[in-house]
């Protein structure tokens, strides 16, 4: 009875337009004291020992790398190069963010560090060619899923690590279906700001001349793109370590060799990259002592029994249709760190059940966390896309509809062809 009165006001207070975090504090406090008798206390130390974990320190180190690429002049040349590759493009701007976004992911490495850095730098951009706030928004925070497939991915490296799945093939696998997504988000970004954006005639020439300029100007970008594929494949450095490596790499690029960066603007961008992560953080917090209280509640194993008889009923098509509106549903509710701790050791022997490829479940269930990057209530690409564009939170929802059922058509066409996760792996 009390989960029920809680549920019911956290609805409530959200359609009066409470902010999700405090949403999220609620609940876990409600439910927390009333349901199941937890000290209260134990939101402070469970927030403070989410936050202290290794892993997480690659995601303000992972948004750092991007202001200081932007600020260094090098994320520019990456978006020239995508302008150069899809000049020929009605709506080229929307579909430059696309391509932008994940020529950055690859750098990145980072949803929300993607979303940021593409709105901040394409939003102006797209607003100029008069593409409306809230599609503009949307295409962002949709490009900006792409930054947890297109490896290397930080989501991909905690999967692994927690369902004991090799990370370096996990990330080989999301490639080809990280290409399929952006190819499909820029088809589709064209598609709805054609009219805005007419299609140039631009001499083949000139085309492949301008791809040539660009590529060679964006050399140092694709360094970095280079040095973390390279360095993650090979073992030279974790994830985190990665994170590291960029951030000093890229910092070293902007002051000495590019030298659009300057000492004095360093407190400045760090305090940029902060105000991100401060969006993040105590979503994260509380996305993991959400994971606590339904564990406490065995809501797990409630969910694991079903899914086997559903299975032993119905067939495996059915099953793996519900796995996949699981992870839709929690995805929608909660952080993509939270959803792969409390589904991925529920969901992952069922898969292997159902003789499913670890790793090809694998890309299947980070791409599926990917897609409620973007899904209200939670969409966190929405909020940080809303914080960095200055576009209203309804508006990117009003909007981002569209974007979440093509990308929920891509994730079923993945779903069906385990040869794009495997193929490269072989």
């Amino acid at each position: 009875m009390a989960l029920t009165v809680i549920s019911s006001l956290a609805v409530l207070m959200f359609i009066f337009g409470t902010p999700i975090v405090l949403l999220m504090a609620f609940w876990v406090a409600a439910t927390s004291y009333w349901v199941i008798d937890f000290p209260l206390a134990n939101m402070g130390f469970s927030a403070v020992d989410s936050l202290k974990s290794f892993a997480f320190l690659a995601v303000p180190l992972f948004i750092s790398t991007g202001d200081f690429l932007t600020a260094g002049g090098l994320s520019q040349k990456l978006i020239a190069l995508s302008k150069s590759m899809v000049s020929f493009l009605p709506g080229r701007t929307a579909a430059t963010s696309v391509l932008a976004s994940g020529m950055f992911a690859s750098v990145s490495g980072s949803n929300a560090a993607t979303a940021a850095t593409m709105g901040k730098l394409m939003g102006p951009e797209m607003r100029e060619q008069g593409v409306p706030r809230g599609l503009a928004g949307a295409i962002i925070a949709s490009g900006g899923t792409l930054g947890v497939v297109i490896p290397p991915s930080t989501m991909f490296i905690i999967y692994g690590i927690t369902m004991s799945v090799s990370p370096v093939e996990l990330n080989i696998g999301g490639l080809l279906p990280g290409l399929l997504m952006m190819s499909c988000l820029i088809g589709f970004s064209v598609f709805l700001t054609r009219g805005v954006e007419p299609a140039s005639r631009l001499p083949i020439k000139t085309f492949i001349k301008n791809i040539g300029v660009s590529l060679q100007q964006a050399t140092l970008g694709l360094t970095v793109v280079a040095m973390l594929f390279f360095g993650l494949y090979l073992g030279w450095f974790s994830s985190t370590e990665a994170a590291g490596v960029a951030t000093i790499y890229c910092l070293a690029l902007g002051l000495f060799v590019t030298r659009q960066l300057k000492l004095g603007s360093i407190p400045k961008i760090l305090q940029t990259s902060a105000a991100v992560t401060g969006i993040i953080a105590p979503m994260v917090a509380f996305s993991l002592q959400f994971q606590q209280i339904i564990s406490v509640m065995d809501v797990p194993a409630i969910i694991q029994e079903f899914l086997v008889s559903l299975s032993a009923s119905y067939g495996s098509s059915v099953t793996i249709a519900a796995m996949l509106v699981v992870i839709l549903v929690v995805g929608c509710l909660t952080e993509s760190v939270a959803v792969i701790l409390i589904l991925a050791p529920i969901l992952g022997p069922v898969a292997v059940a159902l003789n499913i490829d670890p790793v090809h479940w694998g890309v299947v269930f980070v791409i599926g966390t990917s897609i409620g990057f973007i899904t209200p209530p939670y969409g966190l690409n929405l909020f940080v896309t809303s914080a960095a564009m200055g576009v209203p939170y309804a508006a990117l929802v009003r909007q981002i509809t569209r974007f979440v059922l093509a990308l929920i058509l891509i994730w079923i066409c993945v779903v069906s062809m385990p040869w794009m996760t495997l193929a490269l792996n072989n």
